[in-house]
């Protein structure tokens, strides 16, 4: 059995990919309509999983752009021109007709169609005017997705980066310019700062202020992985696994997507089912192997903070302003609340469905509570 295949830790495809139908259905609607999308989810949750999954059951060519390095409005044009450089290609038909036409449409642009290990590129002459580039390009996509009558896919990832960004104003209303004249090009972003994101979407002075809807991810029910386990256990051993081992792989990774493939990739590589201890041992060394990774996340907290997020790693809170929880710490509701909210931003701390606070990343969780 490839493991790696059923329990990645990068993209889920095929089999990997488990439920999401509710959110699936949502956006195959939206994306049919040509309606624009934000998709909200901390960090390794399967947002791009559920694009790419969407855009190949519905068969529409797509792009996926990630902006978490974003450093400058220049970045983010180049890095809509290599991938719609490359998107153009998906959506025209393979004929010379219709490269004359695609060089007809960037004519302004100066294009050349060029050859290279990923295929034909579409190579533009910018401006030294970064604002005008991204608007000109999406336009002209647009363009030519009408002209060739297809639909495609722009996948904006950690799209909150743009907010950081000197010159953040001029670039969210050059992208607004151009996706609310869209017809034929539907976006979906995302990004995992959801403070960030609700900001750019939803502040009246901002120039994407109600530009789309949005999908909130949450993390997968047990009856769900219950069901997607017992499958892949019958497939690896023969046979099902007992409710108690599974309970404590949810325990152990509280549900999270991305732990729930690492330490099933690590329990499958088992000779036979392996037992609630095992599991248990299994998740303390593999916590133990990002010690680093967490010291680092706890070090930049403030001693406020850190006292916040050691009490929610022993016990999730609902009041965190209440007597009970703040007199523990020996700190004020008012700092209580204040650290709460800068761990909230920082995605290390998030109320969950109950309404309760706590550590978002189990490993954090995990390493917390054994140090």
């Amino acid at each position: 059995m490839d493991v790696l295949k059923y329990f990645p830790e990068g993209i889920a495809k095929g089999e990997a990919f488990i439920n999401r139908e509710k959110e699936r259905t949502y956006l195959i609607n939206r994306i049919k309509s040509n309606k624009h999308t934000i998709i909200i989810a901390p960090r390794r949750y399967g947002k791009t999983s559920l694009v790419i999954k969407v855009s190949e059951e519905m068969k529409t060519p797509y792009c996926s752009i990630d902006l978490l390095a974003a450093f400058s409005e220049e970045y983010v044009r180049d890095q809509l021109l290599d991938k719609v450089g490359r998107l153009v290609f998906d959506i025209m038909p393979k004929l010379k007709k219709a490269k004359e036409k695609l060089i007809s449409i960037f004519k302004r642009m100066n294009p050349e169609i060029s050859l290279g290990v990923l295929g034909q590129r579409l190579t533009l002459s910018l401006t030294t005017n970064a604002i005008k580039d991204i608007t000109e390009l999406l336009l002209k996509l647009d363009e030519t997705a009408k002209h060739f009558n297809k639909q495609a896919i722009i996948f904006i990832d950690e799209f909150q980066q743009i907010s950081k960004l000197k010159n953040y104003h001029s670039i969210e209303a050059a992208i607004r310019h151009a996706v609310e004249r869209s017809e034929r090009i539907v976006y979906v972003f995302s990004g995992s700062n959801r403070n960030l994101l609700q900001q750019m979407f939803g502040e009246q002075g901002r120039p994407l202020y109600r530009l789309c809807q949005s999908i909130s991810l949450d993390r997968i029910s047990k009856d769900i992985y219950r069901e997607h386990l017992q499958q892949l256990s019958k497939r690896q051993w023969g046979k099902n696994m007992s409710m108690e081992v599974m309970e404590h792989i949810f325990n152990n990774t509280e549900l999270h997507p991305f732990y729930m493939n690492v330490l099933c990739q690590i329990l499958w590589n088992e000779n036979h089912i392996p037992s609630a201890e095992t599991i248990d041992m299994k998740w303390h060394d593999y916590v133990k192997t990002q010690r680093n990774m967490i010291s680092h996340d706890l070090m930049e907290l403030s001693t406020n903070q850190r006292k916040v997020i050691v009490a929610l790693a022993k016990c999730s809170v609902k009041e965190v302003q209440s007597s009970e929880f703040t007199s523990s710490l020996k700190i004020s509701a008012s700092s209580t609340q204040q650290a709460i909210d800068v761990l909230t931003r920082k995605d290390l701390v998030y109320q969950n469905q109950a309404g309760f606070y706590q550590v978002l990343d189990p490993a954090i969780t995990h390493y917390l509570n054994t140090v």
